[in-house]
């Protein structure tokens, strides 16, 4: 099931593969003419006379034959050569010829490669621009299970598994028993006896080595998982490294990196043995093999049983020939077992199924009108209750706080609200159509969101405020909203302005400054809804003022839902209605003044805050 995903991705490329068959095709079939060649070389250089057998009409004797006939058509062809330059010359003459089939074989073996390297590039291309694009598709919730360090793992390591053990081989399983079968039938039109004998050799080298494929794709899958939690501890160390130092935890990381670093190491070693097990065997099976056909072809020779020396060694170089495509056949296959825990992996990504299902969001949606309504949400997540049973609306033009302790809800509910979650009971409406019903693009381009924790990106000031615009974005407008947002000043002091790179996540700026191009962001968007998630939270007192000045000037005649820890912000002591959650409930509603004089859980979270 896993193999026809990625068979799926081949299907483009049919042609491809065919000029790459075609490719290893020619290179087989000129490898036997140049073999076959040094027959009428050995029979001028140890000048075999013609002999004249009886014709015996039989099955094998019609391909023996044939074949005695093309070589006395080139035995006939020698003479007259011989006779015309004399043996030498016509001897160098052969010599040329050999040596021209060797470079036409080589030509076509190199065009193979040449194709098969265009299908490998391409598919492996397409897979991981589909697991970025299935990635950027998955619902927010998806990624609460998956850790970031596995899911790179997957498209690196593991996608370049598939690159080298499965794409090729899909080629190799087609061209190579071609190969091995046009060598073994003009094997057996030079000699039946032989090639019959061959047959009965053959079949031990695939027992041995299919014993050793079956082993290596659960031994793959083990060093596959390990890999990718690898990768998720160099990501945590990555992002923790002033934690661990202030908590002198570097030996202990270590000492966990190094324990999956070392089992990580053993499963690898035994999936790498047991995969390079196969081509040793496989060789020492064909050493033996041709040791035993010199063995069987000297007894007819001696024995004088149709075999001579012109015939023999030409044999032999042949069979030697197809020993490396037969061999190549059986790694083949050995691969594609070893590749095949990489593959689940993977697909295990590209089919991972969207929570919600676009197909139902049929309604379009480009105007904020009226409100928002929660009505009865609920929301359940790993069998624990978060939300139960909430009621509020947003009026447009309003501004609604959320406040309570950590784990109260806050964050969940702006989930909620942008579609990242789906509510597990009720609903949210939105000018009284059901967000469930509205397609998730459309209804996105109505939100504009600035988060505790800025988002930026490796790039410049300027794309990281057009984020996500789809038509050209002038340089005035990203100054004025640079302006509205408080940052143009210290964005025209930097080294290239506007078109400065800022590093990964925007390491290059203060956390005020990135917070302030975040806001710039949701100030060119100009969204009709804005959610505040914590925006100020990380900032010390004087990029607080900025940001908050920021933030005011933003939310003028803006319909927005914030979340903040700080209740003395003035954003939530001016908000039209603040909303106390504990537990996923309301448990007080109103408005700062209100509030304040009810004497509850309000005024005792601010004072305790005053306290703090």
């Amino acid at each position: 099931m896993y193999l026809k995903k990625i068979l799926t991705y081949s299907k483009p490329y049919k042609y491809h593969y065919i000029l790459n068959i075609s490719c290893n095709f020619l290179h087989s079939l000129f490898s036997v003419i140049s073999i076959i060649s040094i027959s009428p070389v050995l029979s001028l250089l140890l000048e075999i006379p013609d002999k004249k057998e009886e014709n015996k009409i039989t099955f094998f004797n019609f391909f023996n034959g044939s074949f005695d006939f093309v070589r006395k058509y080139f035995h006939h062809y020698i003479d007259l050569l011989s006779y015309q330059y004399g043996k030498i010359n016509t001897l160098a003459i052969f010599c040329i010829f050999l040596m021209v089939l060797f470079l036409i074989r080589n030509i076509f073996r190199y065009l193979a490669e040449y194709f098969m390297i265009g299908i490998r590039t391409s598919i492996v291309r397409n897979i991981r621009n589909d697991f970025h694009k299935k990635i950027l598709s998955l619902p927010i919730i998806f990624f609460s299970n998956k850790k970031n360090g596995d899911l790179m793992s997957r498209l690196s390591n593991d996608v370049n598994e598939i690159e080298g053990s499965i794409v090729s081989s899909f080629a190799n399983i087609i061209s190579y028993p071609i190969m091995v079968f046009f060598h073994l039938f003009t094997l057996f039109f030079m000699s039946y006896q032989l090639t019959l004998f061959v047959f009965i050799l053959l079949p031990l080298m695939g027992t041995f080595i299919s014993i050793i494929g079956k082993s290596l794709k659960k031994d793959a899958i083990g060093s596959r998982n390990q890999l990718g939690k690898l990768f998720s501890v160099i990501e945590e160390t990555l992002t923790s490294i002033k934690v661990i130092n202030i908590f002198n935890a570097e030996n202990q990381m270590q000492r966990r990196f190094e324990n999956i670093s070392e089992c990580q190491k053993k499963l690898s070693a035994r999936v790498n043995r047991k995969k390079e097990l196969a081509s040793p065997i496989s060789e020492f099976l064909g050493s033996i093999t041709m040791i035993l056909i010199v063995w069987y072809g000297g007894k007819l020779f001696l024995e004088k049983k149709g075999m001579e020396p012109e015939i023999l060694f030409p044999f032999i170089g042949l069979f030697f020939q197809m020993i490396n495509p037969a061999k190549s056949l059986v790694n083949s296959i050995s691969n594609i077992q070893k590749g095949r825990a990489s593959v689940e992996r993977v697909v295990e990504i590209l089919k991972a199924q969207c929570v919600s299902n676009e197909k139902k969001r049929y309604k379009s949606i480009f105007h904020f009108e009226d409100e928002i309504l929660f009505r009865n949400v609920s929301f359940t997540y790993n069998k624990l209750v978060l939300i139960q049973n909430l009621n509020f609306s947003l009026k447009k033009g309003k501004t609604i706080a959320l406040v309570g302790r950590s784990g109260s809800g806050k964050s969940t509910i702006a989930n909620l609200l942008t579609n990242f979650y789906n509510v597990s009971s009720g609903e949210i409406t939105i000018d009284g159509t059901n967000i469930k019903c509205l397609k998730t693009r459309d209804y996105r381009r109505l939100l504009g969101m600035v988060t505790q924790e800025p988002v930026l990106f490796n790039d410049s000031v300027f794309n990281n405020i057009a984020l996500g615009r789809e038509k050209i974005v002038s340089m005035d407008s990203v100054i004025q909203a640079a302006k509205v947002a408080n940052a143009h000043c210290f964005i025209k002091k930097l080294p290239k302005g506007y078109d400065t790179v800022i590093g990964y996540n925007g390491n290059k700026l203060s956390m005020g400054q990135k917070q302030r191009i975040s806001i710039a962001r949701a100030v060119l968007k100009k969204p009709p809804i804005l959610i505040l998630d914590e925006a100020t939270s990380s900032l010390d007192t004087e990029s607080e003022i900025a940001v908050q000045r920021a933030l005011n000037q933003m939310m003028k005649n803006q319909t927005s839902l914030v979340i903040a820890h700080r209740l003395s912000s003035p954003i939530i002591q001016n908000a039209d209605y603040i909303i106390v959650l504990e537990k996923g409930k309301i448990i007080e509603q109103g408005k700062h003044k209100y509030l304040i004089s009810k004497k509850g859980a309000y005024r005792n979270l601010l004072t305790l805050q005053s306290f703090l």
